[in-house]
Order: C-alpha cells, then sequence, then structure tokens
C-alpha cells in the first residue's frame, strides 16, 4: 500500500498542498483533480519518490519511499508523467520493453518472457501492428497509448499516471481508462491518476483527492468527495451535473 503522512508540497513562494494524510488501497482507483497550478504534478512526483516533500513523509507498505532503491521502487510502482525528456529514437516495442527494465537480468537482459509481457500490453491498447514503427512516427495520441503500454508491461501493483487522457479522442480515452478499471478490479491494483475531463471523473473513480489552490485539499470516496459543488469551488467555474443510472458526470454550465 502507497500512503502520504502529513504530506506538504511547495514550490518558490507558495504553498500548494499542506497535511495531506492519504491511504492509497489496493482495489482503488484515484483521481487527483484541481486547476492548473495547484500542485497535482508536484503530488505524483512525491508519491512517486522523483521528488522531496517540504514536509511529511511518502511511504511503500509502512516503509519510508525515500529509502527503496529506485529498482525496488520501480518493481511496485509505475509512473506516467505528463511530459518526457529526450526523443526516443528506437522502436515501439523497444520503447515498451523498458517498461520490463525493472525485472530483467543484469547479465541476460530481456527474458523471452518480457518481450511477450511487451507485446501483451501494446495489444491491450491497440497497438500491435505498431510494434517495429519508430516512435517518433507516431502521432501524438498512438504514442500516448504506447507509453500507457509501457506501464502496462512494467506489471506494478501501483500505477501513478500524470494526465494519462493527453492527446487521446473520446473513444481511446474510455478504452484507456476502461482498461486500468480492471487492472484494479481483477488485479487489486492501485491508480491514481491525474485527470482534467469532468466527464469522466465521477464514473471511472472510486477515490479522489481535490486540490483547491489555497494549500488545502479534500481527499475521500468518490460519493463523499467528488461534488458539484467541491468541483464549482476548485475548478472556480459553475458546473452541471448529469447522471443516467451508469455513474456521474459534470460539464461546465456554459
Amino acid at each position: 500500500m502507497l500512503s502520504c503522512t502529513d504530506l506538504t508540497l511547495k514550490v518558490p513562494g507558495r504553498e500548494l498542498c499542506r497535511g495531506l494524510s492519504v491511504a492509497f488501497e489496493p482495489g482503488q482507483a484515484w483521481a487527483v483533480l484541481g486547476r492548473n497550478g495547484t500542485g497535482k504534478s508536484t503530488l505524483i512526483h512525491a508519491l512517486a519518490g522523483l521528488a522531496a516533500p517540504a514536509a511529511g513523509e511518502v511511504a511503500l507498505d509502512g516503509v519510508a519511499l525515500d529509502t527503496l532503491s529506485a529498482r525496488a521502487r520501480a518493481r511496485r510502482l509505475g509512473v506516467l508523467l505528463q511530459m518526457e525528456s529526450g526523443t526516443w529514437w528506437g522502436t515501439v516495442l523497444e520503447y515498451v520493453l523498458l517498461g520490463r527494465f525493472p525485472h530483467a537480468s543484469p547479465l541476460s537482459g530481456y527474458s523471452c518472457e518480457d518481450i511477450a509481457h511487451a507485446h501483451a500490453a501494446l495489444g491491450q491498447v491497440g497497438t500491435g501492428d505498431l510494434a517495429a514503427r519508430k516512435l517518433v512516427t507516431l502521432s501524438g495520441g498512438e504514442r500516448q497509448r504506447v507509453r500507457i503500454a509501457q506501464i502496462l508491461a512494467q506489471q506494478c501493483g501501483i500505477v501513478l499516471l500524470d494526465e494519462p487522457l493527453q492527446h487521446l479522442d473520446l473513444a481511446h480515452q474510455a478504452q484507456v481508462l476502461n482498461l486500468i478499471g480492471r487492472e484494479v478490479r481483477e488485479r487489486g491494483q492501485t491508480a491514481v491518476m491525474v485527470l482534467h475531463e469532468p466527464l469522466w471523473i465521477g464514473r471511472s473513480c472510486t477515490h479522489a483527492v481535490i486540490l483547491n489552490g489555497d494549500g488545502s485539499a479534500v481527499a475521500g470516496p468518490a460519493a463523499d468527495v467528488i461534488t458539484r459543488e467541491r468541483l464549482e469551488h476548485a475548478y472556480g467555474c459553475a458546473l452541471r451535473e448529469i447522471g443516467d443510472g451508469g455513474g456521474r458526470s459534470f460539464v461546465p454550465d456554459v
């Protein structure tokens, strides 16, 4: 289980959140919500051990995350960042195989099993036919699905996804969220996702963290936390709630 205790996040001149304590448990899909610049990506970085919080602790199964090696973390935590630095000039399959690096043998490299996992992950996101293509030749949406395939190939119990739906059309947004939801339900995984699309947050997540932009935050079950009033306060705009028996959606009231 991933958890944070009394977590405080800051950037120069501003406190993003203070005293946040959350347990991200198996079988839960969390949405991280808030306006631009409120600390959503910073929270993902802190939970992944990529950036130190100003105060508080992040722990994995009760062990402080900053005491674990990068390889040990990578076997348990998969991280999809909003942006990647640099350019990958290899093939799609080679890129997805990077997700298997924490499990690969340091002596013999990737095994047949690793390659099979990579192909299976590409099939899950509907990009199996792109395996031999150079990653740089893909469209933005294709590349995003391949990035998600890399996380799936990593086979971690906990995935931290910073805007996993960016560049995706509606059909592929639904596909990705259904896929993540199935992994959470059937394999007892934990997903923590930065989401902006109000169409999905009430339908796809069991829990939510809302960052209000003034240092305060609220976290808990989606049924309690995701309300029109809270979202309007967090986003600073009027919303309409739509429900059809299959879940809730929110759309700007313009």
